[in-house]
């Protein structure tokens, strides 16, 4: 799997056997409150890490009125994934409408799952799912949200109302032998595609258990592998989930066989830019 990445336009290109699988700019827009934020500063690089299992960058730009918004990119080439993230984060409780795109190469059919939130994703010699984490993995009373595909693009809205939000999509991709590969129905999971499931984690500080605009964490399962993944939205605490206490910003680990965590990306969390 590989990554091309335009640090002027902010584009990317997900390679993986020589298919292009996604092209071009990463857009997104949010409504605050009604209204369109201005950006005040650049993008900025903010952290960089890579070894042989993670390539990570982040970057971060101000908007008005004294929000902060941060890009993520995480690729694991030796898992299989890559993980697009935006978070933004404010001091007040604000109305949040979010819009994200993702276009998908020509040679690639996108497809959305009937009754869950994913969308299944079906190349010559490649397959793959996207996951919006931040969805419930099922679509059957969630409003706060959609994910469709429209000209082969993938596009995703989200409402909340929180102070700070974040906003993660899981992108896996593996090579098939496209003549073994069978096609059945196309809008639900077929034989060709492992099974999957996500959940969103209790993460708790103090035996309290901490809102979705402080912290969150997911838990992702696809076929015999699994990864477990937390953000926190607040300054440096102390805080459990899955019984792993971490002081961290963020930690993107697979699980062993024995059930402990493997952390693939933690960073630790900078609180010395206060928000607005």
């Amino acid at each position: 799997m590989e990554l091309a990445h335009s640090d002027h336009e902010m584009a990317y290109t997900v390679n993986l056997a020589g298919e292009s699988i996604i092209a071009g700019e990463w857009n997104s827009s949010v409504e605050v409150d009604g209204e369109i934020p201005t950006p005040t500063s650049p993008w900025k690089e903010v952290c960089q890490f890579a070894d042989r299992e993670a390539h990570h960058r982040e970057f971060e730009r101000r908007l008005t009125p004294g929000i902060r918004q941060q890009r993520q990119i995480t690729v694991c080439p030796i898992d299989g994934f890559v993980l697009f993230a935006e978070t933004f984060l404010s001091t007040r409780q604000r109305t949040w409408m979010y819009s994200l795109s993702f276009a998908v190469s020509p040679a690639i059919q996108p497809r959305a799952a009937a009754e869950t939130h994913e969308i299944l994703v079906d190349g010559t010699g490649v397959k793959g799912l996207l996951l919006p984490l931040a969805f419930p993995e099922w679509k059957q009373g969630f409003n706060q949200g959609s994910i469709m595909i429209i000209d082969n693009e993938i596009r995703v809205t989200y409402r909340v109302a929180a102070r700070r939000f974040y906003f993660p999509v899981f992108l896996t991709l593996w090579r098939v032998d496209h003549q073994a590969a069978t096609a059945k129905d196309a809008l639900n999971r077929t034989d060709t595609f492992p099974e999957l499931t996500w959940r969103h984690l209790t993460v708790s500080e103090c035996l309290r258990k901490v809102s979705s605009d402080e912290a969150v964490g997911y838990r992702i399962q696809i076929g015999d592998r699994q990864w477990v993944l937390y953000r926190s939205l607040t300054p440096p605490a102390n805080r459990a989930v899955l019984g792993k206490n971490l002081i961290s910003e963020s930690l993107l680990g697979r699980f062993k066989p024995n059930g402990t965590v493997a952390p693939l990306v933690e960073v630790e969390l900078d609180d010395e830019d206060e928000i607005e």
